[in-house]
């Protein structure tokens, strides 16, 4: 692995900290305008951040969200680059879902299934399946048609052309469609928990906020960001070790 695609990333975060530290106390910024890093590390040892509790409650969502909206678009993907008839009957529905702002199918989703885990994992879920869906699609979809012609000639059936050939095939686009799964899992949890509930960071982030409470509200936010990018590394992982072993 290329030391620089670790060590250049650390180096530019640590000189804009030292920045942001600098110039919030050189120019009196109020802290709840923009607080400066020192006060937002403080934020996380508050026991009125109980941020352990509000990680543990969106983490679950994040992962049931994932997985759901992973298999659920994955499966979609399929059928349509199996089937015209799905594409014409089901593909303008499903692009046009991608258009529809979570905050306003969130407290829909909650309207119908309440206030509770399921909810906020099925807006979650909702985020995930497009991605995945459409790569998985044209993923399938790029196979090359030689393919098709060699696995007829020894006699193979749709279903082993389909997960010999054109899955394999497939890879790069669903590690793509699962790496902005990975990021979409969160937002979909967090903005889920705006509404209506009493845990996870979500639902902390909305109460410093009306607290003016800015630098918890920063350390809500800095523990999604770190949970998206844990997820996109899981999946970066996953992609490094099939390259490395079927390619």
């Amino acid at each position: 692995m290329n030391k620089k695609k670790i060590i250049v990333p650390v180096v530019v975060l640590l000189a804009v900290l030292a920045a942001w530290e600098m110039v919030t106390r050189l120019a009196n910024v109020p802290i709840y305008i923009l607080p400066p890093p020192s006060h937002v590390a403080k934020a996380f040892f508050d026991p009125r951040t109980q941020l352990l509790k509000h990680t543990y409650v969106t983490l679950g969502e994040s992962v049931c969200g994932l997985l759901i909206g992973s298999m659920i678009g994955l499966s979609l993907g399929v059928i349509l680059a199996e089937s015209q008839s799905a594409r014409l009957a089901f593909l303008p529905y499903i692009v046009g879902s991608n258009a529809v702002p979570v905050i306003a199918i969130a407290p829909l989703v909650v309207m119908w299934f309440g206030y509770g885990f399921l909810s906020r994992v099925l807006v979650s879920a909702f985020l995930c399946f497009f991605p995945l869906c459409i790569n998985a699609y044209r993923g399938l979809q790029a196979a090359d048609t030689h393919f098709r012609e060699l696995f007829d000639v020894y006699g193979a059936t749709r279903s082993q052309y389909l997960l010999k050939a054109r899955l394999p095939y497939a890879m790069p686009f669903l590690f793509a469609g699962g790496k902005l799964n990975a990021t979409y899992a969160v937002i979909g949890a967090v903005v889920a928990e705006f509404i209506g509930t009493t845990a996870g960071l979500g639902y902390g982030m909305v109460h410093a906020s009306y607290n003016l409470d800015t630098p918890r509200l920063w350390a809500y936010l800095v523990v999604s960001i770190t949970m998206g990018i844990s997820f996109y590394s899981i999946v970066w992982i996953l992609e490094f070790w099939y390259r490395r072993r079927y390619e």
